[in-house]
């Protein structure tokens, strides 16, 4: 039989169709689309991208496509890498390779005909050179996109491996501004909650990065309209219709394959002018796609159908020099059967430019691959694992066909190869996925460790730590045992990094000495230079600032013997921070400054992320001006994803010192978003911990108690300096006055340890203050003050201020605080400015400047509702939570100060002490503020006597209810300490 039955027209996809053209025309403009097309199985997404295709070859542009595989093992980024192999083999490689520049030598992993037979690119960091070749694939794309427009279509993606999807994802956010549209198609029946497209696809499209497609079932008179354009008749009859809208479910490939099945019958025969069917009673329409598919496989001559079914083992794709090794025929048998196979609509072919055949649809190979029984199964695996393996194909192809016919003896050093050459195109996942497969049948004991370890640190480069911690300690010892010392260290240093993430810090530091101690046998090498590296974090992160600078220098010194540049300029940058925490800031700031410009320079951006994260936590801590200011510069280069977690929080940091409180929930927010499930421990509190510090900064109470971690969960000293503002400003806010005080004296207890990172010291003081312990927030300030820093003192002076403004020495505070104020708007730290103004304010109400106190107040929250609206004014004007961070400091809180004001005058004039002048004036400078002209100060305010009168006390309550810049207590007549400050930075990383 040779009727053809496919639908000619597009039916009930027109909405859908329009959404695709309109995103190619989008795209054509310019404007780079990224598009996902998700259905069931049979609902026509192949068929609405190849009328997409048709469209954009009509725009004269270049259209590539390429499959994913649902092969247990499939090639790395195959779909990327079939539709690039197919688009050169159509250029001059030559003219590419130079367009291409530097990129040429990443993308040679993937297509060696760029490689000029140089020596491969070195991988370094292993997430820098993911990095880099994701931007060489992205490079690559960009040539045809600049030159004609391009249309890449990636099918079945729910197969894709999961370096494909991570490259996809790259691809959407980085292949922007240009003529390119992407289309993925997905089964949507495939996925579930667990499957790891779903997260991906929900973080398209929040991030608006994706827009998503869907194509639904075909109505009753879609259906009729299918049968009437694929039957060329006018007219289907209702029951005709029902019966087969009912047994299709409206699935246009199901309906076609049932009519196929019908017509095969002879249930349905065209004459010499129409189609007609037998009476609907006779009419047997199979039960299920499945069903129709076989019984039409099983009419085939038993010949062609061998062959067939060898082809349906092969995959989806197959090319036909393997069909014929593989099915034992001969040629002409083999030409046969694809023949049948195409006019049968079984398969068809691939215009790649090579004898290469594709299922027409996967559930078409399903059917017929699920029912070959197993031993003659894994016959065909075997015959076509000996033909890939003589044909000189991947490790990976052999892996899968050798494990299918169950010669596991023979799969495990394919397993192992196989594995070698996926982390060599980085594709770590795919990578674990067959050593995990090949582990059971590994007997002996030197190949299981050795297996192990690497399953580890695939699983770290993956960024499972928790994981990779587990298989390494069992790896670990079967090295050493065996005396293969040298490769257990490697490992070690592996194993104590995924200790450290974990938060574990005592046991990275055993597994790091253990490493450099064998290290050290063997002499200089890059290994060496970061295990060094290593141990000079660890006593960073500890504030021994002795050790961690010598033991950085040792680092940078093994490194440059041992040649190794990247170790070099990453050790440096440790040297960098040591240098500052010991005292010797300028070189230090050297040194940093000429670690970053080189790791720019050189394309080493793991590492200038990873300096522009530390650099934006040191000036957060010591009120240095630009937190934020490398990260903002690193912002159009893409960092590798272990680093880029970190980043966001950097991000959320430069916009909560500005008192962009709302700038900063969205930075923090978008971070724990993209922060994977199996981010290490360190992520997540970090996350944690700045998430917390922004919404007590919001007033928003509940949630910062609810995000902030339990101090037990610190980990190391400098962890205090990280979560401090939280720990004790959310127990002040709260009236956990006592806790607060017990944590300020874990800090009183080492604080010279914390040099130069005072606001720490200042958190402490702040507490004592609060609880009346005078003596011991002076002892602190004492402590600090005895130790030589240039970095950090405007911390110390806010400390100083608060503390003789507790003891009543108001000159000496107002001249420390409002000093502090002044170097913290310089410094662009709008947060500790308007803290240390407020303060001010309250020494001048104890210096009887109680109008000059109120102005100053008004004046900073004036500034701060300011600031807020001007940063986000439509979000302050539409969203709830975003007007309470406004309100903070803002309108709301000078409405309050006019009605506490009012009753104060009630209660003056009742006492005969009614200033009405005094309000008026103070009236007039809030209208000022709100207007945005400059204030007034009143230079003849009336004394009102000294701290301890009515007045005074009202005022103090004043300024902490409407400067704590976020602190707001549920309870209006509750006396509020301040939240506000510039705190929390997660510590130096890596």
């Amino acid at each position: 039989m040779s009727e053809r039955v496919l639908c000619p027209t597009l039916v009930g996809r027109q909405e859908q169709l329009f959404v695709l053209e309109d995103a190619l025309l989008t795209a054509h403009r310019g404007e780079s689309r990224f598009v996902a097309l998700g259905g069931e199985a049979g609902m026509g997404k192949t068929r609405l991208a190849t009328e997409l295709a048709a469209r954009g070859q009509r725009l004269g542009w270049e259209v590539l496509w390429g499959g994913c595989s649902e092969a247990e093992f499939s090639l790395p980024y195959l779909p990327i890498v079939e539709a690039l192999g197919n688009y050169l083999s159509r250029q001059d490689t030559d003219r590419l390779a130079e367009e291409l520049g530097a990129a040429r030598r990443d993308l040679a992993q993937l297509f060696p005909q760029l490689g000029r037979d140089e020596p491969p690119a070195p991988v370094g960091d292993p997430a820098q050179a993911k990095l880099r070749l994701f931007e060489a694939v992205v490079a690559l794309l960009s040539l045809p996109a600049r030159e004609h427009g391009l249309l890449l279509i990636v099918e079945d993606v729910h197969w894709a491996d999961a370096a494909t999807r991570e490259l996809l994802d790259h691809i959407a956010r980085r292949l922007t501004n240009t003529r390119a549209l992407v289309l993925v198609t997905f089964r949507s029946d495939e996925l579930d909650r667990r499957h790891p497209l779903a997260p991906l696809l929900q973080m398209w499209r929040r991030s608006r990065v994706a827009e998503l497609v869907t194509l639904s079932a075909l109505e009753q008179a879609e259906t009729a309209e299918m049968i009437s354009a694929i039957l060329e008749h006018d007219e289907v009859g209702p029951e005709f219709r029902e019966l087969m809208h009912m047994r299709t479910e409206g699935n246009p490939f199901v309906l076609e394959e049932m009519l196929r099945e019908a017509i095969d019958r002879g249930d349905v025969s065209r004459t010499a002018h129409r189609w007609e069917r037998r009476a609907l009673t006779d009419v047997r329409i199979p039960e299920t796609v499945r069903d129709a598919i076989l019984l039409r496989f099983a009419r085939l001559d038993p010949a062609e159908a061998e062959v067939l079914q060898s082809a349906a083992v092969l995959g989806r794709s197959f090319e036909y020099a393997t069909l014929v090794a593989v099915a034992e025929s001969p040629a002409a048998t083999v030409q046969d059967a694809l023949a049948v196979g195409v006019a049968q609509q079984l398969v068809e072919e691939v215009g790649s430019g090579q004898a290469t055949y594709r299922w027409r649809h996967a559930l078409t190979q399903e059917a017929i691959a699920d029912e070959i029984v197993l031993p003659k199964r894994q016959e065909i695996h075997s015959r076509a694992a000996e033909a890939l393996a003589s044909s000189g194909a991947s490790a990976l192809q052999v892996a899968r066909h050798l494990l299918g016919a169950a010669r596991f003896d023979e799969a495990v050093p394919s397993c192992l190869v196989a594995a070698q050459e996926a982390e060599a195109s980085l594709a770590f996942a795919e990578a674990l996925e067959v050593l995990e497969r090949a582990l059971p049948h590994v007997h002996d004991p030197l190949v299981r460790s050795r297996l192990l370890c690497r399953m580890g640190r695939v699983l770290w480069t993956d960024g499972k730590t928790a994981a990779a911690a587990t298989v390494l300690a069992e790896g670990i010892p079967g090295l050493a045992a065996a005396g293969e010392e040298l490769e257990a260290a490697q490992y070690r240093l592996v194993l104590g990094r995924c200790h450290w993430e974990q938060s574990r810090p005592d046991q990275a530091h055993r597994e790091f000495e253990e490493a450099r101690r064998v290290l050290e046998t063997a002499g200089p090498s890059a290994d060496l230079a970061i295990a060094y590296m290593r141990i000079a974090g660890l006593y960073k992160f500890e504030f021994d600032a002795d050790r961690s600078l010598e033991t950085a220098a040792k680092a940078v010194e093994v490194a440059q013997a041992a040649g190794a540049d990247f170790e070099r300029i990453w050790a440096s940058s440790w040297l960098a921070f040591s240098q500052i925490d010991s005292g010797r800031t300028t070189e230090g700031i050297k040194t940093l400054d000429e670690s970053f410009e080189e790791a720019r320079r050189r394309g080493y951006l793991f590492i200038a992320h990873n300096i522009a994260y530390n650099d934006a936590w040191i000036r957060l801590h010591t009120m240095r001006a630009g937190v934020g200011d490398r990260v903002a510069e690193l912002a159009a280069e893409p960092g590798p994803e272990v680093i880029t977690n970190m980043i966001g929080i950097a991000s959320s940091w430069a916009f909560r010192v500005k008192g962009d409180l709302v700038g900063a929930l969205d930075a923090i927010e978008r971070a724990s978003l993209a922060s994977p499930g199996t981010a290490s421990e360190k992520v997540r509190w970090r996350t944690h911990v700045e998430s917390a510090e922004v919404f007590m900064e919001l007033g928003r109470l509940d949630e910062a108690m609810a995000r902030a971690p339990d101090p037990s969960q610190r980990a190391e000293l400098q962890d205090v300096v990280y979560d401090g503002a939280v720990q004790i400003r959310l127990r002040l806010a709260t009236g956990r006055v006592d806790e607060a005080v017990d944590l300020a004296r874990e800090i009183a207890q080492n604080v010279t340890s914390y040099a130069p990172y005072w606001d720490v010291v200042a958190l402490a003081v702040e507490a004592f203050v609060a609880a009346g312990l005078v003596e011991e927030a002076e002892s602190v300030v004492a402590s600090a003050r005895s130790h030589q820093a240039d970095l950090g003192l405007v911390f110390l002076d806010e400390a100083e201020g608060r503390l003789h403004l507790a003891q009543g020495d108001f000159d000496r505070a107002r001249e420390l605080l409002t000093t502090a104020g002044q170097e913290a708007a310089a410094r662009g730290f709008r947060l500790v400015e308007w803290r240390t103004r407020s303060l001010a304010a309250e020494a001048l109400a104890g210096l009887g400047s109680e109008d000059e106190a109120e102005e100053e107040l008004a004046a900073v929250s004036c500034e701060a509702d300011f600031d807020r609206r001007r940063s986000h004014p439509r979000r302050c004007a539409s969203n709830r939570g975003a007007a309470r961070s406004c309100s903070a400091g803002g309108r709301r809180a000078i409405q309050r100060g006019r009605r506490r004001r009012a009753r104060a005058r009630t209660d003056r004039r009742a006492s005969g002490h009614d200033d009405v002048r005094r309000c008026s004036r103070l009236h007039r400078t809030e209208l000022r503020c709100r207007s945005g002209r400059p204030r007034r100060t009143n230079r003849h305010a009336s004394p009102l006597g000294g701290r301890g009168s009515r007045t005074s006390a009202r005022l103090r309550r004043q300024v902490r209810r409407r400067c704590g810049h976020g602190d707001v207590q549920r309870d209006r007549n509750a006396t509020r300490p301040h939240a506000g400050g510039a705190r929390g930075g997660p510590r130096a990383e890596r």
